[in-house]
């Protein structure tokens, strides 16, 4: 009788989510929240980062966002389910980063060097490249958040390289890589991800229907279309890679 080849066990970590309650647009409550954390370990999540917005309307600080990790750590734990979860937030780059930055008042990634750094959506080429200087000079390795969503960086091929180069780091969120937002942008998505010039793939997690913290399906898809190790790479160790503080390398071939 032919054995049959077993499956490589699927690991994953999500590095972009909005699940921490009450804090900006994404849970609201405590309820939700814990509904949203059952949802991710159904679905195969074994590391979760926590990533509530730093921008204008959303200005928590590293105190207020420890009280409430160390709350909602304890519900999550009283309901039973294990996940091992990671602090960081999204920050949106602006005109006072530097200064923020200097006040200690950013959260970077489980207190790594590593902040996942998001701009507005029409954001121009020059200031998404003030912004990345901007971060790594405040000793952060900036992780570019949902890349896919700026325009200029599908219109401008080039930018990718760039920003690689400078070395920033690229995470893309899975909805898009399955096309949830139109062909341009998975087209995009998947161009990034065969070159291996996209180092995360996350959820970007809002809530339970549009943006569920769902990550397995878009696992599989990868693991058949680019490999296993391909898969591991962006949904298991990067992610780990950041929760330890280490460098992630990025091929130099990558680059030429």
């Amino acid at each position: 009788m032919k054995k049959t080849k077993k499956e490589p066990e699927i690991m994953i970590a999500d590095i972009h989510s909005h699940i921490l309650p009450g804090v900006d647009d994404g849970a609201k409550d405590y309820a939700e929240a814990l509904e949203l954390v059952r949802m991710a370990r159904l679905d195969g999540t074994q590391l979760l980062f926590l990533t509530p917005h730093f921008r204008a309307t959303y200005k928590p600080t590293p105190q207020d966002l420890k009280e409430q990790f160390q709350e909602f750590y304890t519900a999550v734990r009283n309901d039973g389910v294990r996940m091992k979860f990671m602090l960081g937030s999204e920050v949106r780059h602006q005109s006072e980063f530097t200064r923020q930055a200097e006040r200690g008042v950013l959260t970077p990634m489980a207190k790594s060097r590593y902040m996942l750094l998001e701009f507005p959506t029409t954001v121009f080429r020059p200031n998404v490249i003030a912004g990345i200087r901007d971060c790594l000079n405040a000793g952060y390795v900036p992780i570019i958040a949902h890349a896919e969503r700026y325009d200029i960086f599908r219109l401008d091929p080039t930018l990718t390289d760039e920003v690689l180069e400078l070395g920033a780091r690229i995470q893309l969120n899975a909805d898009s890589v399955m096309g949830k937002w139109g062909f341009s942008v998975k087209r995009f998505c998947h161009r990034l991800i065969k070159e291996e010039k996209a180092q995360f793939i996350a959820s970007d997690a809002h809530d339970l229907k549009n943006r569920p913290p769902k990550l397995k399906d878009c696992y599989l898809h990868i693991r058949k279309k680019y490999g296993d190790d391909a898969a591991r790479k962006l949904f298991w160790q990067n992610p780990r890679a950041v929760m330890e503080n280490r460098p992630i390398d990025v091929k130099k071939s990558t680059l030429e």
